[in-house]
């Protein structure tokens, strides 16, 4: 098991009460490839460096985990087919 952290931007067109349904399916979809969820930090609404689909904002929120790292391309595979989700990057930490 290594630690890992997502970092995944949510679309800002999403109101207030779906953005924690989008945690929560995130946070499932890991939960569900055998992770173990440390802390999900919400870092809030924050301008984009570059406009993503004309959109100059969005709901940035932090997860570390932990988990064997031969899940991640599933987990990789639902993110990139959730529609909230504009961006997100796994990085391995130390």
């Amino acid at each position: 098991m290594k630690k890992y952290e997502l970092m995944f931007i949510i679309n800002p067109t999403v109101l207030e009460e779906g953005r924690e349904a989008v945690i929560e399916k995130v946070t499932g979809v890991l939960t569900a490839a055998g992770a173990t969820i440390e802390k999900s930090e919400k870092w809030g609404e924050r301008k984009l460096a570059y406009p993503i689909d004309k959109k100059k904002t969005g709901f940035y929120v932090l997860t570390t985990f932990e988990v064997d790292g031969t899940v991640l391309a599933d987990v990789e595979a639902k993110l990139n087919i959730t529609e909230e989700v504009l961006r997100y990057i796994i990085v391995k930490q130390n």
